[in-house]
């Protein structure tokens, strides 16, 4: 935010010295909105320099598994949130993101719904459909619908999000609705195989299995990834064994 204010503040100092040289109103709007312009770009991008360095080492955290540390990492650069508009979103995902994997829902669901509130402007969908499973795992069904609605909101063309939407729905008994998720999902996503084999699944009244869609399903903790050895769990090396999570009735 403050670098858009900075930003703003360069503009109207533009404006403010060609009309006192003596152009006109509309004359020194132009370069105004050159300094504007201008001074932003060079602001965001030197805020997105610091931000890359910090996921760079986020990322090398992630890859020796320090779940912890990289969390650690990311809550260090919330100031930056006060100086790039939606920064602040994209840290509370990244750290709900990281929290949730490692099934502290409880902490991870605070970061996840002050994440949420920026979907429409951010594509965090992995997050935002985080917070719906919350919902499911608390059989709060309305918040669930309109949560999931809210994650496919700007990431339409992520089929995981249709296919975990539609996994919740008919595991807790609405197969109708199933369907229809994962028909908006084709419908959407047209060359995704795992969506239509879901589709033919549900629309004759078989169990739908996620396991297709590996690691990306099991992060979610709705459904007991497999036994796998340290570290084959959990993309970035997050070494997670295999839990006990939600199971399914047989059909």
């Amino acid at each position: 935010m403050y670098n858009l204010l900075i930003s703003i503040a360069a503009g109207l100092v533009g404006f403010l010295i060609f009309r006192v040289a003596g152009l006109t109103t509309w004359q020194s709007i132009l370069p105004g909105l050159v300094a504007l312009v201008g001074s932003y770009f060079y602001l965001a991008r030197r805020t997105g320099k610091i931000v890359e360095e910090i996921f760079a080492r986020v990322g090398k955290e992630l890859q020796q598994r320090k779940l912890d540390k990289a969390v650690e990492l990311l809550e260090a650069a919330r100031p930056l949130g006060k100086w790039q508009f939606l920064m602040e979103a994209q840290l509370d995902a990244q750290i709900g993101i990281l929290l949730y994997v490692q099934k502290k829902f409880d902490e991870a669901e605070p970061h996840l719904a002050k994440a949420y509130k920026s979907k429409a402007f951010v594509k965090i969908g992995t997050a935002n459909a985080m917070l719906a499973a919350q919902f499911y795992r608390r059989k709060e069904w309305a918040k669930m619908e309109e949560t999931f609605e809210g994650a496919i909101t700007n990431n339409k063309g992520d089929s995981l999000l249709y296919a975990v939407f539609a996994w919740c729905q008919d595991k807790r008994g609405e197969a109708k609705k199933s369907i229809e998720v994962l028909t908006r999902g084709v419908k959407e996503v047209p060359s995704d195989a795992k969506l239509k084999t879901l589709l033919e699944r549900a629309q004759n009244d078989k169990r739908l299995k996620l396991d297709a869609f590996g690691e990306q399903w099991y992060q979610f903790w709705l459904e007991s990834p497999p036994m796998v050895q340290q570290g084959g769990f959990g993309g970035g090396g997050f070494g997670l064994r295999g839990m006990r999570g939600g199971g399914r009735r047989m059909r």
